[in-house]
């Protein structure tokens, strides 16, 4: 288990995680080429702003001097970069893939059908060819069948799965019948008009986020998800919601929302402004409570160990809450339109860490730390002495030792 000085040392090399602009971040256009016109859930995922940079710094955490001057931390961060590789070099060889460069974006539909499994297609692009389905249906025992310009290889016993490269290298996943219909030469981009589920999930991805998540649940949708909830803030907007969308950006965060109502959009802005305040508590509360608690161990100094530990590493530690929050002066642009009953509201900063309040656990990491570390060693416990074995069978039990005889009185 590692320490406390490891820990802080672990903390200092995360720094150069994060999340990077994508310069070539994928549009609507792009994105939606596959689109299911009337899925309930949309989720976009932008993997060239997470994997690649984010691959390289943990690469190089096995290689920066404090991780390899601490024997413990230097063998824990080498052996989680050897499952990593061992990951991405078994999808390599099955399926010709590799992660850290080969995925640009993925995009996944799916669709609630009431009283059934749900159903949807990915869509995931980047450098796809015919030889990805050669690989894994080789692997499988199944061989790729040609569809239209592109080819399909059924999974599963049931064939109730199934893989498709298309003419233009995307990769498609999802039920045979959806794989099969994007294939067809014939397949064209489904159409967004104005109001419709597509145009709302095309706003969102032009915004160029690195992960969103859009709802547009279908009458029976709602109807099947509510079913099983109890009355509630929860099951109120599930059901009166019209677009319920919520984006991160490599420096913030946004969501919108579309109401049915006037009172509906009323309640849903200031519960935005309400979280809009949280967050910005979220930033400055984690240094404040930091601040506290180092500033307090000065009275400890000398009754262990650790607690010195931390004395001496004050600089460090606050450098490392710094790096995970921001001052809570965020940007925030809101604009609420009560003729579209359109909610939308952007937050930015510098990095997603000055937005999000990703400092709220460094605090109370660091007590349980201190206090772990401070604990009195248990007692060992007690060694059981197992009693004397059975006398065999046929022997007898030891007499027990008679009293000793009362000594006669002495004749005076």
């Amino acid at each position: 288990m590692l320490g406390l000085v490891e820990v802080i040392t672990l903390l200092l090399g995360l720094q150069g995680f994060g999340l990077t602009p994508n310069p070539k971040a994928p549009t609507a256009d792009q994105s939606l080429q596959y689109a299911m016109p009337d899925a309930d859930v949309v989720v976009q995922l932008d993997a060239t702003s997470i994997i690649p940079g984010n691959y390289k710094a943990l690469v190089a955490l096995a290689t920066q001097p404090q991780i390899v001057a601490s024997p413990e931390l230097g063998k824990a961060v080498k052996q989680l970069v050897n499952e990593v590789e061992g990951a991405r070099g078994l999808v390599k060889t099955t399926a010709g893939i590799d992660l850290t460069t080969d995925v640009s974006d993925a995009t996944l539909f799916v669709q609630i059908v009431p009283n059934k499994e749900p159903t949807g297609v990915a869509v995931v692009r980047g450098k796809f060819t015919p030889a990805v389905l050669d690989k894994i249906g080789k692997a499988l025992g199944a061989a790729p069948t040609k569809v239209g310009s592109g080819a399909m290889l059924a999974m599963g016993a049931d064939k109730s799965l199934a893989l498709g490269v298309t003419k233009d290298g995307t990769l498609l996943a999802g039920l045979p019948k959806l794989v099969t219909d994007r294939l067809a030469d014939s397949w064209r981009s489904p159409p967004r008009p104005a109001g419709s589920n597509l145009a709302y999930v095309a706003d969102v991805i032009n915004a160029r986020p690195v992960f969103a998540m859009v709802l547009t649940m279908s009458a029976q949708a709602r109807k099947a998800v509510t079913a099983k909830m109890e009355k509630n803030f929860l099951s109120d907007v599930i059901a009166r919601h019209k677009v319920a969308a919520l984006s991160l950006f490599h420096n913030g965060m946004g969501w919108t929302w579309v109401d049915t109502t006037r009172a509906g959009l009323d309640q849903m802005a200031m519960v935005s402004d309400g979280m809009i305040e949280l967050m910005r508590a979220a930033q400055i509360a984690p240094r404040g409570l930091a601040k506290v608690m180092l500033g307090a161990l000065d009275s400890y100094r000398g009754t262990s160990k650790q607690v010195d530990e931390v004395i001496k590493r004050k600089a460090d530690i606050l450098k490392i809450v710094d790096s995970f929050t921001g001052d809570g002066q965020f940007k925030v642009a809101v604009d609420k339109n009560p003729g579209a009953l359109r909610l939308t509201v952007r937050a930015t900063g510098k990095t997603l860490s000055e937005v999000v309040p990703g400092g709220m656990m460094l605090p109370g990491a660091l007590f349980f730390l201190i206090a772990r570390d401070s604990a009195p060693a248990p007692p060992p416990p007690a060694i059981a002495v197992p009693p004397a074995p059975p006398p065999p069978p046929g022997s007898r039990a030891p007499a027990k030792p008679l009293a000793p005889a009362p000594k006669p009185p002495v004749k005076k």
